[in-house]
């Protein structure tokens, strides 16, 4: 007797002690749509992946840098020193300095142009008009004709960019919506595990409650001993049970820790997470046909592979329109000034034409003279060129447009890949939700038949034609029915989830946006 009084009391503190009722300052009550707003923001793959549609930016401002204009400048200073060869020779002496400017621009049919300034000044070295000025601008223009004419060719590095940055934009979507389905299947996955847990409970107090009559037939003498021994391992059983079902709450409450991103020293993972959002059971007609249709236009790696079959067909196009030779027209003209002023004689009193007291017909102006003499075009100089150049057998571009049509091959197969799967994906999901149905409908009737058949093996036991085995086992079935139910249920919803993300609308259902 002291025996069966200590195994009772054991089974009682080990409900006490090992699995404890939670005061309400050490629970975190949570709803479904603050769990899913909190993944949306902090999960960390999501952090990840949004990093890659800033990166596809960049490269878009990278590509688009190739048309930038281009402004340079330098000045440069120098003399010389030359010593005489004998002494009737004066030394010569010279300095010069120089200052040019250039724009250059490319513009995207092709063509490129470059302008600019330069100037420079000289004295000494027996410079006959001394100092001495000479300023300039140099144009040119190259223009291809064949090989690298048009803008889709020279445009192409930045459209291929672009469709990168949406590509990235499309995969970070793609990734949104599975984490936010993997968010709520750990959502109902606490839930689940927290009923599993009570259900574990309750199994564990049938089986103390039929220790307790057992223990009572025994002490008045109409039950068996042999009785309480199957009680009591029946009581260890559930203690068991009790064990796994708490620690199936704890990694369940972990893992969706994990996909919200709580900081290591947060508070939170401390406490007991409790979902307030209930499964709900509504049956809902699927429209086969509707969701695949929904699928194909909204599912982000179809929209991915599509944009990665015309990147393909342009980099085709342009590999193509490279196996062209090249001629090209280059045209420059470069005007120039000096500082050299011509002295138109004029008739003096005596009728003569007059010059300089030197006798010059020239004298030098400043340095504004040689540029204010550059747009009269009085110097200058021209040159249009045709450069024509074919590289003998052009072997590297013919691979290059052969490889470029491998690649758009492939990439036609992996949209028709791509969308295959989308379509077996729809369908799986849609099966899922109306097995799923059918699932809760069944597990429901298996409860309350269980229940049922608990109800009349405790009054056959009752009345001495049953045993404490066969309740046991029944309140086993009972509580197996029980769980049934439950994950039938959740997976139930899980599955209506999965049906919202293989249509790719996920995030619009749970009313969330992704920034």
């Amino acid at each position: 007797m002291m025996r069966r009084w200590i195994a009772t009391v054991a089974a009682g503190l080990f409900i006490l002690i090992a699995v404890p009722s939670l005061r309400a300052e050490e629970e975190l009550r949570l709803s479904l749509a603050e769990a899913l707003r909190i993944g949306l923001e902090n999960n960390l793959d999501l952090v990840v992946e949004r990093k890659n549609p800033a990166i596809a930016g960049n490269d878009v401002i990278s590509q688009e840098s190739a048309f930038d204009p281009g402004l340079a400048a330098n000045a440069t200073a120098g003399g010389s020193k030359s010593e005489p060869e004998n002494r009737f020779v004066a030394p010569g002496r010279a300095k010069s300095y120089g200052a040019n400017v250039s724009w250059t621009d490319r513009l995207q049919f092709g063509s490129s142009y470059a302008v600019g300034f330069g100037t420079a000044r000289r004295e000494g070295a027996g410079l006959f008009y001394d100092p001495s000025y000479n300023s300039g601008v140099s144009l040119n223009w190259t223009m291809p004709l064949l090989k690298g004419f048009g803008t889709e060719v020279n445009t192409a590095d930045i459209v291929i960019a672009r469709e990168g940055l949406e590509i990235s934009k499309s995969q970070l979507s793609d990734r949104a919506q599975r984490t936010i389905k993997e968010i709520e299947d750990a959502y109902w996955d606490v839930l689940a595990a927290r009923a599993g847990l009570d259900v574990a409970r309750e199994s564990l107090k049938l089986a103390q409650d039929l220790l307790d009559l057992n223990t009572k037939k025994v002490e008045v003498g109409t039950l068996a001993p042999i009785e309480i021994t199957q009680a009591e391992a029946g009581v260890a059983s559930r203690e068991e049970g009790v064990i796994v079902a708490e620690t199936a709450v704890w990694n369940a409450e972990d893992n969706l820790r994990r996909l919200l991103a709580i900081p290591p020293q947060d508070p939170r993972w401390n406490l007991t997470i409790v979902p307030t959002d209930a499964p709900r059971f509504d049956v809902q007609a699927v429209d086969l046909q509707a969701s695949i249709a929904s699928a194909l236009e909204r599912r982000a790696e179809l929209d991915a592979a599509r944009r990665q079959v015309s990147t393909r067909s342009l980099a085709e196009r342009v590999a193509r329109a490279n196996l062209k030779h090249e001629l090209n027209l280059v045209a420059d003209m470069n005007p120039a000034g000096n500082n050299l002023k011509e002295i138109i004689p004029t008739p003096g009193d005596d009728g003569i034409l007059g010059t300089d007291d030197d006798g010059a017909d020239f004298v030098t102006e400043g340095w504004s003279s040689s540029v204010s003499e550059i747009p009269k075009l009085n110097n200058y100089d021209w040159s249009v060129e045709l450069q024509y150049k074919f590289p003998i057998g052009n072997r590297a571009a013919k691979a290059a447009a052969a490889n470029a049509t491998l690649e758009r091959e492939k990439a036609e197969a992996s949209l028709l890949n791509a969308e295959q799967t989308v379509r077996v994906d729809v369908r799986t999901a849609v099966r899922n939700v109306e097995s799923g149905a059918k699932r809760v409908k069944a597990a429901e009737a298996s409860t309350i038949l269980q229940r049922k058949t608990l109800d009349a093996e405790q009054k056959k036991f009752d009345n001495g034609m049953s045993t404490s085995f066969e309740v046991l086992r029944i309140q086993t079935d009972l509580s197996n029915a029980r769980v049934a139910e439950i994950r039938a249920k959740l997976d139930y919803m899980k599955s209506l989830a999965d049906l919202e993300r293989a249509q790719g609308t996920l995030l619009e259902a749970r009313g969330l946006k992704l920034e």
